[in-house]
């Protein structure tokens, strides 16, 4: 989750992108904006044994705080409305925390769902337009001190948080 700073850096790159390119667009509400990490499940009701498992992953997780550069704005295309997202390179502690949070849900038991296409990114907007890749003037930086489990219910405009876990300090 954004620290507030970066929220606001975030939301001033949403609203110009809906200015100037996306006068349509369908905006994420703020409390919405996350950089998404691993994907737990995509069906409308996650049964509770894998809620369970990835709570018992994020418990799991031995991983140090770090510094997330965004720097362009992409568009992944969707099956209804595409999303518009801030994109960059999440760096090598990102793809760790990404595969350790694999490997913890293989080992138990739950769908490893490491994707080696992770793109690390946050959406910004949603659209049936595609915006084509934009170079930011000056990226945005997100501190990652924490990571947060979210249950994205279908329809709504927020998060259900089932967890949070602290990345330790560097030291």
């Amino acid at each position: 989750m954004p620290d507030p700073q970066s929220l606001d850096e975030c939301v001033s790159i949403q609203q110009w992108l809906q200015r100037e390119h996306l006068p349509l667009a369908s905006p994420r509400p703020p409390a919405a904006v996350h950089v998404s990490l691993y994907c737990v499940g995509k069906s409308a009701r996650i049964p509770e044994g894998v809620i369970a498992a990835a709570r018992q992953a994020g418990t799991a997780i031995e991983a140090c705080q770090f510094e997330l550069v965004f720097d362009h704005i992409i568009t992944f295309l969707l099956p209804q409305d595409n999303a518009i997202v801030l994109a960059g390179n999440g760096g090598r502690e990102l793809w760790q925390l990404h595969v350790q949070i694999a490997i913890e849900m293989h080992r138990l038991g739950a769908d490893a769902n490491l994707n080696p296409n992770f793109q690390p990114h946050t959406t910004l907007l949603y659209d049936k337009d595609v915006v084509p890749r934009i170079a930011l003037r000056r990226p945005v930086v997100l501190a990652a001190r924490e990571f947060v489990l979210l249950h994205n219910r279908r329809g709504q405009a927020d998060y259900e948080e089932l967890g949070r876990w602290p990345l330790h300090a560097r030291g």
